[in-house]
């Protein structure tokens, strides 16, 4: 049997990148929580940079689930824990996106409705609803889809059988993406009307550009997964 291997050099590098990352990701939130009452932390998104920023770091730990012999468990975890982080940091930047745009459109040509965004706390609200909505789908996901592990021969190989999750989690785990990819486009959106701004407010770009190469990458890889169906898919997940 065939499966994602710790000594293979693709994972050695997604095992490297992940533990930058959050090693990346740890030092930006000890500098935020350090310097939290400061006006650039603040003007930055306060609190909503560690509601962000945390999922993240849950993600890069998530990287030894998808190496060695898949179970169900790990095939549960790869299609609930991961997906369900992802969402709530882009949720994060979708709501911030939008935040930037309002601050100078929504606040001058709708007052009232940005004093209840401001009053009720809007975008905690909006990534408290994506969440669950997340979740929802994931759950429905589960319920159509079988996560067991099982066995297929490898299209380069026919003598090797690579073990690996259920061939319908591929298809639960593109349905689970569609609510990112959605974001992800509103975040773009917003970022991308928020291109004439005063250069302070800069964020919008950047957000345009991250939203950009996200989508461009999921893009590349649903394609490659409907093509390849190898070990190393695995590690795309």
């Amino acid at each position: 049997l065939a499966f994602l291997e710790w000594h293979r050099v693709p994972t050695i590098l997604v095992a490297i990148l992940a533990i930058l990352g959050f090693l990346s990701t740890l030092a930006i939130l000890a500098i935020f929580g350090r310097h939290f009452q400061t006006p650039i932390v603040r003007s930055a998104g306060g609190p909503m940079c560690f509601l962000m920023l945390t999922p993240l770091l849950v993600a890069y730990m998530m990287v030894p689930v998808y190496v060695g012999p898949p179970t169900v468990s790990t095939c549960l975890c790869r299609q609930t824990l991961f997906t369900i982080c992802f969402t709530i940091c882009i949720s994060c930047i979708t709501v911030r996106s939008f935040q930037i745009v309002c601050i100078f459109k929504m606040a001058r040509r709708f007052p009232r409705t940005y004093a209840y965004w401001v009053r009720y706390q809007g975008s905690y609200v909006f990534v408290a609803f994506m969440t669950v909505l997340k979740i929802v789908i994931v759950a429905g996901s589960l319920l159509v889809t079988n996560t067991s592990p099982t066995t297929h021969a490898d299209p380069d190989d026919p003598k090797t059988m690579i073990l690996s999750c259920s061939p319908n989690y591929h298809k639960g785990l593109l349905f689970n993406t569609s609510l990112d990819l959605l974001l992800s486009m509103m975040a773009f959106s917003f970022a991308y009307m928020g291109k004439g701004l005063p250069t302070n407010y800069n964020e919008a770009k950047f957000i345009t550009f991250c939203m950009t190469f996200y989508f461009t990458s999921s893009v590349s890889l649903c394609t490659f997964m409907s093509v390849y169906k190898g070990v190393l898919v695995s590690i795309l997940d």
